[in-house]
């Protein structure tokens, strides 16, 4: 049974130009992290994959062997200082003490539909429907930890952003591997093309730095269809995000399998 919320609204909103600011229709609320209305037909863009290794995430990240190797207390984990308003600078040892949070961070698939559920931070805008098995307007909702019908290759999705506060460190409690979607900390002028999958390998997390484009992880059905990662971040949870559907008219259609096929795979 296909839902209300799948059904093409009139239109596409146009690329915008980077010489003004994104309507407001673009900033992510509560309401839309699950709810997204998108258009029918959306173009895809192929994001290319590489292996997640601390060379290929140069810039961005790094791979995680043990979460405790990343935190406040051992300068490991990065909190950005709070910005100065003025000309004046910041007094020493100060505007970075907010420290990070941490807990659960649930994915899994609700039929055609991957889902994510931040437990770490303190707003209940943490439930978020990362990204679609198939076209939108064909996939089909069943229930909670029940997958696909048809194992999905890819997932495509709608939206990602970035946390100017501080990193992230994503790990998974059943040591199975994961999929991330990252690009490089550009500031607010971002497209699909900056972007690059990364499949971490089981046994692995990824801690990514402050700035860096993403959106969660991602998951094959294969590996369950409802896990568990732990998850770290700066306890401020700044979020700033882009709406693919609507700024760029397209989904990032991201693979979910090493090696993927060879129109995603990038040997850089």
């Amino acid at each position: 049974m296909l839902h209300a919320w799948f059904w093409a609204k009139e239109g596409c909103l146009p690329r915008r130009s980077y010489a003004a600011p994104p309507p407001p229709s673009t900033m992510t609320s509560k309401q839309k992290y699950t709810n997204p209305q998108l258009c029918q037909g959306l173009k895809l863009h192929q994001v290319p994959m590489k292996l997640a290794t601390n060379e290929n995430l140069k810039g961005m990240g790094v791979v995680v062997d043990d979460p405790e190797d990343f935190t406040v207390e051992k300068r490991t984990f990065e909190i950005a200082t709070w910005p100065t308003s003025g000309w004046r600078k910041m007094d020493p040892g100060c505007g970075d003490e907010a420290g990070t949070c941490e807990g659960k961070f649930d994915i899994y698939w609700d039929g055609d539909l991957l889902y994510g559920k931040n437990h770490s931070i303190a707003t209940t805008s943490n439930h978020y429907l990362l990204g679609y098995g198939k076209e939108p307007t064909a996939c089909v909702k069943a229930r909670r930890g029940e997958g696909p019908a048809e194992s999905p290759e890819t997932v495509r999705l709608w939206y990602s952003d970035y946390h100017p506060d501080g990193g992230q460190l994503f790990f998974p409690e059943d040591g199975q591997p994961f999929v991330t979607n990252l690009a490089p900390p550009l500031g607010d002028d971002v497209k699909p093309s900056d972007f690059t999958a990364f499949y971490v390998p089981a046994g692995k997390g990824c801690y990514i730095h402050p700035g860096v484009w993403h959106n969660a992880v991602y998951t094959h059905p294969s590996t369950g269809t409802d896990r568990t990662f732990f998850n770290r971040q700066g306890r401020v949870h700044a979020r700033i995000s882009v709406n693919w559907a609507e700024e760029f008219g397209v989904l990032m259609q991201v693979p979910l399998t090493w090696p993927p096929k060879a129109s995603f795979f990038s040997a850089e």
